[in-house]
């Protein structure tokens, strides 16, 4: 197990580096010239020339990269364009609002797609089943810009439960009124993602009840309620990790959608501002540190899936 683990933490940063060096080569990829598409048409030769110095663009490709990844050891990716500040002190001081919107999001799409899938695995077939498979159908399905502007309409217009937009800081306003701000936008997500959990954990679920051992236990015995609890759903576990760890990873890497919708000064906000004012080196430095997170989390998942179940290798 600890050569897995071992193996598995040297691929993750593998895949690191392999992220690290298309986050420097995208600007190069684009067509057209990324200065003239930043500057606009109307640049000056002289204003051409001095953003290419600013940016090591007049250099060759080997030396730019190099200055680079060294600014990027060092935490230094340069400045943003659009605030003149540095980007890693712009995307850090996002994080925390996409954090605690993808942690709440998560626990309810877990609280109500595990149970949920459980116990549509226990009756399958029968009605709740045959709903079950309806509902998180539409929940997969509907845009989560539809269910976010419901969810306005019938718990902040009518019954003024929620704010409607914005969000507080838990350094100025406080925990519970930080996490106040973010209910409404993380049930919006909770719902869209508890559809896709609940599917795997029936999958799995169905899957494991038809293993020999469970009848065995059965045979012996054992109550209902202790071959579902202890013996099939810790069986299933590894599965449902993963599809809530791909999950949690796509809410850290920004919801970009519901982030602009409750206006939530998160990552998923921060892209959309990018991509708008052309800001290409603050692009470069969301990019990625969202692919990091997502291999880190990926690469967490798949380390507590193996300590879950040694004989799990997600290979």
């Amino acid at each position: 197990m600890l050569n897995y683990i071992i193996k598995r933490i040297l691929r993750g940063f593998s895949v690191i580096l392999l992220i690290i060096i298309f986050s420097f080569f995208i600007i190069h990829l684009m067509p057209g010239d990324p200065i003239i598409t930043m500057l606009g048409d109307k640049a000056t030769n002289d204003q051409i020339v001095h953003m290419r110095q600013e940016l090591n663009l007049d250099k060759p490709m080997v030396e730019q990269f190099l200055i680079w990844l060294t600014g990027f050891l060092r935490l230094d990716m340069g400045d943003s364009l659009l605030w003149k500040e540095p980007i890693i002190d712009i995307v850090m001081s996002r994080v925390e609002p996409t954090f605690l919107l993808a942690l709440i999001a998560i626990t309810i799409s877990v609280a109500l797609g595990v149970p949920i899938g459980i116990k549509a695995a226990k009756e399958n077939g029968g009605f709740f089943d045959r709903a079950f498979s309806i509902g998180s159908l539409i929940s997969i399905s509907l845009p989560a810009f539809w269910i976010a502007i419901i969810l306005i309409h019938l718990l902040c217009v009518k019954i003024n439960l929620f704010p409607v937009a914005g969000y507080r800081r838990v350094e100025t306003a406080g925990f519970f009124v930080a996490v106040y701000d973010l209910l409404l936008p993380a049930l919006v997500l909770g719902i869209m993602h508890s559809g896709q959990i609940a599917r795997m954990t029936r999958t799995t679920m169905l899957d494991v009840l038809q293993q020999d051992y469970l009848r065995t236990a059965r045979a012996k015995g054992i109550n209902e309620k202790q071959v579902i609890n202890l013996h099939a759903f810790i069986n299933a576990l590894p599965s449902i990790v993963m599809v809530v760890s791909f999950s949690f990873a796509g809410l850290l890497g920004g919801a970009a959608v519901i982030e602009q919708i409750f206006n939530i000064p998160g990552t998923g906000n921060l892209v959309i501002t990018a991509v708008h004012n052309r800001d290409y080196p603050l692009i470069q430095g969301v990019l990625l540190f969202i692919g990091i997170i997502f291999v880190f989390i990926n690469m967490l998942a798949d380390i507590i899936c193996t300590l879950i179940n040694p004989r799990t290798r997600f290979e």
